[in-house]
């Protein structure tokens, strides 16, 4: 019986090993996209009393981006958003790393991105109607997609926390976004069957 209980340990150590030396290949034959060029609904919870007001706005808009993937898991990508409120509107244009972990019809991925925010307040005192704050932007998040197709996938949904800098203020806000993906190229190779 001690035989047993000191063999099973590294039997264990030996299929974990083997089962690890297995998945290679598969990572291998992977394809990815070589371009993803995406779309959609966005909504953004935005940190308003930052900047004089009460309480948070909810802001509806759009998302747009695309992402070049330079390697299977890695790629660069590139994001901008607009959101919109009674007097409030907020802009987003960013660009930076995106890691990918790609399933046989899903993908998760999880970005950090860089760039400008512009928000816009409406004032109602003339000869001016918007006041513009512009600064410096920070993003990290992330999201989930499903492949619809081989040139169609569906972002079920991203979620990014943001950290901008406008009217000498920082603002901390949270965009959730959802729409469609289309993509282009491929990188990686299919399995030979």
């Amino acid at each position: 019986m001690t035989i047993a209980s000191e063999r099973s340990p590294r039997g264990l150590v030996i299929l974990a090993f083997l089962f690890f030396i297995a998945l290679i290949p598969a990572a291998e034959s992977q394809v990815a996209p070589r371009f993803e060029v995406f779309g959609g609904y966005s909504y953004m919870r935005f940190d308003s009393p930052s900047i004089g007001y009460n309480d948070y706005a909810n802001l509806n808009g759009w998302n747009v981006g695309a992402t070049a993937n330079l390697k299977l898991q890695w790629g660069v990508a590139i994001d901008a958003s607009g959101h919109y409120g009674s007097q409030i509107s907020s802009y987003h244009y960013m660009i930076g790393p995106q890691y990918s972990w790609r399933r046989d019809k899903s993908k998760f991925y999880f970005h950090g991105l860089f760039g400008k925010a512009q928000n816009d307040i409406g004032i109602s005192v003339p000869p001016r109607s918007v006041v513009k704050g512009v600064g410096r932007a920070f993003a990290g998040g992330g999201g989930f997609d499903w492949y619809f197709s081989p040139r169609i996938t569906i972002r079920v949904v991203q979620a990014d926390y943001f950290n901008s800098n406008t009217f000498g203020n920082t603002q901390n806000d949270v965009r959730i976004s959802t729409g469609v993906v289309f993509n282009f190229g491929h990188i990686g190779h299919k399995p030979k069957l």
